[in-house]
């Protein structure tokens, strides 16, 4: 299946089941990676956690170096980084209560500074990410520069208004469209931030970051098995990223855990061919990665177990410690890995 066959059936699918348009609920992150020198850091993996370690969600910074976290439920959770270019880094937020599923929750803004490795250069950028023939307006590109200062302010309303300014101004606009679709997604109006994301793909089908914003807005709605699909798109369309490898991964091993494998014999080879193919996944990454990504042994020690294989999971947590020496969550690590080493019948 070609890849716009595949985004037109998984834009259909999507708007069929009738995402939710309302609000997001639940408490919310929104941060912003820059380096040591002040300077944005965009398309980086941003790792989050429980107070005590469970991982809960991953996203990629856009290329402003802005994220978000919503639909939040707990009081205490944990940023982390952990990058072949920067040294790893883990940020506490903490919210005054736990919320349910009808509460709007509080809003936190974080600002995360990361120190450069050595004197390495980062990854060349990518020539599929470049949208030939943009000559864009000054209207439009003062629009795009006002919407992003809004975002800055936590102004997603006024965000989103400068950014239609934007398209308006110049209706081929792919950074106004890309955008557009992820505050529009944040907004929880995932059907028009489809919609959005798939005037980004007609302006420019090449570029992965599309299949994978459309891959967490899947991930949002807990369609695992879409998800994992429209990452491996993105996969093709960038070979050389082992983050959209390990959000693949991810995808599958929610999928895997979604299936119940006592209800037949088709269920349980669906929910061990989904883990086999996430491990794949994620040792790729790995691989990928110069051996240097270590939310790989986070996603593999979830992977294990779920899978029932205890001590595989310790020995990757281990491995995790080990290359995040500096985590404010290392004692609750050490806690998990100690009752996985338990014997499986002591409480």
């Amino acid at each position: 299946m070609t890849s716009h066959r595949l985004f037109a059936l998984l834009l259909a699918l999507c708007l069929s089941a009738g995402a939710a348009s309302a609000r997001p609920q639940g408490n919310s992150i929104r941060g912003k990676v820059r380096d040591s020198l002040g300077k944005n850091v965009g398309q980086i993996i941003i790792q989050l956690e429980t107070g005590n370690g469970v991982p809960v969600n991953v996203v990629v910074a856009n290329n402003e170096g802005d994220f978000y976290f919503g639909g939040l439920s707990e009081t205490s959770y944990i940023l982390v980084i952990s990058s072949p270019e920067y040294e790893p880094i883990s940020e506490h937020v903490d919210f005054v209560r736990n919320v349910g599923p009808d509460d709007p929750g509080a809003r936190r803004t974080v600002e995360i500074t990361l120190v450069r490795k050595g004197e390495g250069s980062g990854a060349p950028a990518l020539s599929n990410r470049t949208v030939t023939g943009q000559n864009v307006p000054k209207a439009a590109r003062e629009a795009l520069d006002r919407a992003l200062k809004l975002a800055k302010e936590n102004k997603q309303q006024e965000s989103l208004t400068a950014l239609e300014e934007a398209v308006k101004a110049y209706p081929d606009y792919f950074d106004a469209h890309f955008l557009r679709g992820h505050t529009l997604m944040q907004l929880g109006r995932f059907n028009e931030a489809v919609a959005a994301f798939e005037e980004a793909r007609r302006i420019n089908p090449k570029d992965d970051r599309v299949y994978q914003a459309f891959g967490q807005l899947l991930m949002q709605q807990r369609k695992y098995a879409l998800a994992s699909q429209v990452y491996a798109e993105a996969a093709r369309l960038n070979p050389t990223d082992p983050g959209i490898l390990l959000m693949r991964a991810q995808a599958l091993i929610e999928h895997a855990t979604v299936i119940n494998p006592a209800t037949s014999k088709e269920a349980a080879r669906e929910r061990e061919a989904a883990f086999n193919l996430a491990e794949k996944e994620l040792t790729k990454a790995f691989d990928l990665s110069g051996k240097k990504l270590a939310a790989v042994h986070l996603q593999l020690a979830r992977l294990y177990e779920k899978r029932g294989e205890r001590t595989r999971a310790a020995d990757e947590l281990e491995a995790y410690l080990k290359m995040s020496p500096g985590l404010k969550n290392a004692d609750a690590i050490r806690e998990a890995i100690k009752v996985l080493r338990q014997p499986a019948n002591t409480k």
